[in-house]
């Protein structure tokens, strides 16, 4: 045996390892010694009965009958035992194999009570943290049934732990915009709801999925957040309606100022780089007043006006041609794909991608441009170029406000820091989203999704022009 074996000497005398294999190797001959002790024993002594009176055949015939019949007596022992719940107090005595076999069931039940003790004492810390939690918490089956809530979720949702147990959610919650939410298929999606119980109130919505087919719904309360973004939004539209006037005089008295013939020469520098600022400051407030009216509210599923977006796209690329004549351009359109949204919207936001990938990259560079149809049936407009790229970290953020990869660069060129902006409020507002990839030194792709419910067939509109 190895020396670094610890043995335990059992109370029954069996003795035992630490070694799981060794330990129950050990105890199963111990216990089959034992048995074969009694058998071995009882046998001699019926054959010794025998030969005395003269019957050994059948002495032993009788002595095996006897001695299968008692191991049968001694299995229905432990059965009935076992049938009767197992209880320790009310174990059968027995030897050898039994014995082993009644101290084996005791011990498993011995760990399954330990094993569901420290269960019921995890399930009751979360239920107590989960609780106490000022964020609702539901969990939810496959068949979006409640299985479970916490005291917050009475409070934001005005669903009770035990009156709705077993409803499904979307009876108890009926928005058109939460049926949506529950039936999409992707991870960590959110949605804003109006509070039921108190229409002032803004809650947003997170869908968690489980492995075990149950899906969790965190709710919590954001009117504070949605009021703070709304007077943003009011300050920067109002701030920027309010700058224009005083920036169409400046450009006026500039005008006239530049047109007199006995300035200097440092003063006519002077004001050239004044008009350049003006000129820059008010693409930046006709920027953000269509960042406003972008924000306002989504198109809705039937708003707007069929778009034949090949034959837009060829208008925005033959000026850019003619301004950047070292670039080249491929164009791959099905005329044959339309989508229903605002013409002046869609422009701007396929305009501003065009320009962008000519004005951040170098001459010679290949700039590819396509309007088709995705394998799962959405409509999509790339702009992909082969230009020096753009670093991973920059990515999450280039369509925030002002946000710059490279802010010298940027402004030399002409760039507001609104472009990307806007052509992610402006795919989000026809139900699409802006997807970004780039490697740096192998070029960028841009690539605007729509959905399904926003294409249309592009013969009508072609049949009208």
């Amino acid at each position: 045996m190895p020396a670094d074996s610890a043995h335990i000497i059992h109370n029954n005398g069996i003795i035992g390892t630490h070694d799981p294999s060794l330990q129950r190797h050990i105890m199963f001959s111990v216990n089959l010694k034992t048995e074969l002790t009694l058998f071995c024993s009882a046998w001699v002594l019926a054959l010794v009965v025998g030969l005395i009176i003269g019957w050994p055949a059948c002495t032993l015939l009788l002595f095996v009958t006897g001695y299968v019949l008692w191991q049968l007596y001694r299995m229905e022992r432990v059965v009935s035992w076992l049938r009767s719940g197992g209880k320790a107090a009310r174990a059968p005595h027995s030897l050898g194999l039994t014995d082993e076999i009644v101290q084996l069931v005791h011990r498993e039940k011995k760990y399954s009570r330990k094993q569901k003790n420290r269960f019921r004492r995890s399930s009751s810390q979360f239920k107590s943290l989960a609780g106490s939690l000022p964020d609702a918490i539901i969990v939810l089956d496959n068949d979006f049934e409640i299985r479970w809530s916490n005291a917050a979720a009475l409070l934001l949702l005005n669903i009770h732990s035990e009156r709705d147990n077993g409803q499904r959610i979307d009876n108890l919650i009926r928005t058109p915009e939460f049926s949506e939410f529950l039936e999409e298929d992707t991870e960590n999606a959110e949605v804003e709801i109006q509070r039921p119980t108190t229409a002032d109130r803004i809650l947003t919505v997170r869908k968690v999925p489980n492995v075990n087919r149950m899906t969790v719904l965190i709710a919590a309360d954001i009117t504070q957040r949605v009021r703070v973004r709304e007077m943003r939004k009011a300050f920067v539209g109002n701030v920027s309606h309010e700058l224009r006037t005083p920036l169409t005089v400046i450009r006026g008295y500039l005008e006239m100022l530049q047109e007199q013939d006995n300035l200097d020469t440092a003063v006519k520098d002077a004001l050239r780089e004044v008009s350049s600022q003006s000129d820059r400051m008010r693409d930046i407030v006709e920027e953000l007043l269509e960042l406003s009216k972008l924000e306002a509210n989504p198109l809705g599923s039937n708003e707007g006006e069929s778009v034949h977006m090949a034959a837009m796209i060829r208008t925005m690329v033959a000026p850019l041609e003619k301004a950047a004549p070292t670039h080249r351009f491929e164009l791959e359109l099905d005329d044959s794909l339309a989508i229903l949204g605002s013409e002046r919207e869609l422009y701007s936001a396929c305009n501003n991608l065009l320009v962008n990938a000519v004005r951040y990259t170098d001459a010679g560079t290949t700039i590819k441009v396509r309007w088709q149809s995705t394998a799962d049936g959405m409509a999509s407009y790339s702009v992909e170029d082969d230009g020096p790229g753009i670093e991973l970290r920059h990515l999450p953020r280039l369509s925030e406000r002002f946000y710059r990869v490279d802010t010298g660069r940027s402004r030399e060129q002409g760039g507001t820091g609104l472009g990307l902006a806007i052509v992610k409020h402006a795919v989000q507002r026809h139900g699409g989203s802006l997807e970004i990839q780039s490697t740096p030194g192998s070029g960028s792709q841009f690539t605007a999704l729509f959905p399904i419910n926003r294409i249309v067939p592009a013969l009508k509109k072609a049949a009208n022009q």
